[in-house]
């Protein structure tokens, strides 16, 4: 059987001086073991854990470049500038609890460690059943980025990283690979419905005035038009199974948040009666 601590790139261990990976987690023991184990070319690993119940400590346990720090969750940005707090690299690398990286993009990482830029930007690519999508709607975000010129802040119900300085993209892509169970994925895009119309009710937040939310604040058309863009537009038809799944989960975020706006309407209209 070989080692949990096998290094895929093959390569020896960078120091903690110059980069550290730093994940959020609560209850990930469907994903966290997979991410531990790309990511032992790093000598330091921090992760800030929400105090999970199932196995998520156990097996971060058998990797020794892992370091588990326990913080009772209040908000994302909060969570992950107290992470931020607990590293002394230079570089930070920032992954959620389900993202697999990829040999290549590993190697760019390497290879970026001397550029004399604040941040870089990478694409996704969306799994679902362990099967690539054709396409997707995930966008492009910062993972590895110098500590002293970025900050987190909260944007709805995720975080956002403000960053002081020139930004990079790179080539090659991250893999999102949640392996949760359904009904904990419902359980959290319905407490993020509440963030995210919160968010959208608040109209001095610039984002509310974009395409999408306007779209949302009709309360019929978004469930509607995600579904037959996800499915036609960005051809997940030709996906299967995945494809479908995918675009009834997409479809599902936007009923939840369309029920959030018309129950938040009605106590509204309580309230002034």
């Amino acid at each position: 059987m070989s080692s949990p601590e096998k290094n895929y790139t093959g390569m020896k261990k960078i120091s903690s001086d110059a980069i550290t990976a730093l994940i959020l987690t609560y209850n990930e023991e469907d994903n966290i073991g997979r991410v531990l184990k790309r990511l032992q070319w790093l000598e330091k690993i921090i992760i800030v854990d929400s105090h999970s119940t199932d196995r998520t400590l156990e097996i971060a346990s058998n990797y020794s470049n892992v370091k588990v720090y326990s913080r009772t969750f209040d908000t994302h940005a909060t969570q992950w500038n107290f992470g931020l707090s607990l590293a002394n690299s230079k570089w930070i690398l920032s992954l959620d609890a389900d993202y697999i990286l990829t040999d290549d993009f590993v190697s760019e990482v390497q290879k970026n460690l001397s550029e004399d830029k604040s941040a870089f930007f990478t694409k996704f690519k969306f799994l679902v059943f362990g099967k690539k999508l054709i396409s997707d709607n995930t966008t492009p975000r910062p993972v590895l980025f110098k500590k002293q010129n970025c900050i987190y802040y909260d944007d709805g119900h995720t975080q956002r990283l403000k960053i002081n300085g020139a930004t990079g993209y790179f080539k090659n892509y991250i893999l999102h690979d949640d392996r949760k169970s359904l009904s904990r994925w419902l359980s959290n895009q319905d407490k993020y419905s509440i963030k995210e119309c919160d968010k959208l009710l608040n109209f001095n937040n610039a984002d509310t005035g974009s395409a999408i939310n306007k779209i949302r604040r009709t309360k019929i058309f978004a469930p509607v038009f995600v579904f037959f863009y996800c499915l036609f537009f960005k051809g997940l038809i030709l996906n299967g199974w995945s494809g479908w799944y995918y675009t009834l989960q997409r479809t599902m975020v936007e009923i939840l948040f369309a029920l959030r706006m018309i129950e938040n309407e009605n106590l509204n209209k309580k309230l002034l009666n």
